[in-house]
């Protein structure tokens, strides 16, 4: 009996130790490991925004990004964007600034170290064609205008004597960081220049501005008013002469029907406008009253402008 009970109990202890090794055996299974580490992340700047990539993991469940900007991120150290499908663009970035990602992928067994570090700085597109564009000459000088564009940092302006160039070819001058209105020196008289304008930011270089010309000389004066005017009178008309102004390409003749006394002043003669344009030394004036008397003055014009009159008008007193 006492061997029955011992046998009994070596039994048991054994059945239970098959019980738990077949326990053991059942609650064990194949455990997920977590992704590796994820290859051939790229990063593609854009306007306030970079664009990752990277080589998808079958494993993966979802993706975090981690960036900041300083090398050597982390997942500690870094933002984080989390629960990403697949490559993805971190956006509300500043432009101009440098920032640095790296990539982990994740699934039921934990996250992937990090992937290799990547770069990028944002910036925006390079800037539209420059508009409206004038140049006006001076001597030895030329002011080139345009209407500024409001995603501009800065302006070049291009000069050649040729009325085909590029940035790269024909080009005189250049004149970076130029501001709208700028005054070009040291131009040469009598020479055709070709002016063409850029804008400038984070993004680049618009393309050429439409060429404009011009020809630098020394600005055309107003015409002195002519000297030695005479009025001969006649009948029922008036002979005038004067003497020819260096710079004139035209002259008017102004009349006014006055008593002879006093003096009149060219200025009213003027102001009272019965003026004969385009006229040559001399002139018969026509049409006039017999007995009446006249005062007349002369005046010469170019293309800056007309002259003013004679201080006192001349008077002839008609036949």
């Amino acid at each position: 009996m006492k061997h029955l009970k011992k046998w009994n109990g070596i039994l048991a202890a054994f059945c239970l130790a098959l019980f738990v090794l077949a326990m053991a055996g059942c609650g064990s299974s194949s455990t997920t490991a977590a992704p590796a580490a994820l290859t051939g992340v790229s990063a593609s700047a854009g306007d306030q925004q970079v664009a990752l990539n990277w080589t998808p993991v079958s494993t993966a469940i979802s993706y975090n990004v981690y960036y900041g900007t300083s090398a050597g991120v982390t997942t500690a150290t870094g933002t984080k964007v989390a629960n990403l499908a697949g490559p993805s663009t971190v956006t509300g970035l500043t432009n101009g600034t440098t920032y640095y990602f790296v990539v982990t992928a994740v699934n039921g067994g934990g996250e992937s170290p990090v992937s290799n570090e990547v770069s990028a700085i944002p910036v925006p597109a390079a800037p539209a064609q420059v508009k409206g564009i004038s140049v006006s000459p001076g001597d030895t000088t030329a002011t080139v205008s345009w209407t500024n564009a409001t995603d501009a940092v800065s302006y070049n302006i291009y000069i050649s004597t040729s009325a085909t160039f590029t940035t790269t070819t024909n080009v005189l001058q250049k004149i970076t960081g130029a501001t709208n209105g700028q005054v070009i020196n040291g131009l040469t008289n009598g020479t055709a220049y070709y002016f063409a304008v850029t804008a400038v930011n984070l993004g680049g270089e618009s393309q050429l501005s439409a060429i404009k010309t011009t020809t630098p000389a020394v600005p055309v004066q107003i015409p002195t008013n002519p000297s030695a005017v005479t009025a001969t009178a006649g009948s029922g008309q008036a002979t005038i002469t004067w003497g020819a102004v260096s710079n004139a390409t035209s002259y008017t003749i102004y009349y006014l029907q006055a008593p002879a006394s006093p003096q009149v002043a060219g200025s009213t003669v003027k102001a009272a406008n019965n003026a004969i344009t385009n006229v040559t030394s001399p002139y018969v004036v026509t049409g006039l009253t017999s007995g009446l008397n006249y005062w007349f003055v002369v005046t010469a014009s170019n293309s800056a402008g007309e002259g003013q009159p004679q201080t006192n008008a001349k008077a002839a007193l008609i036949q």
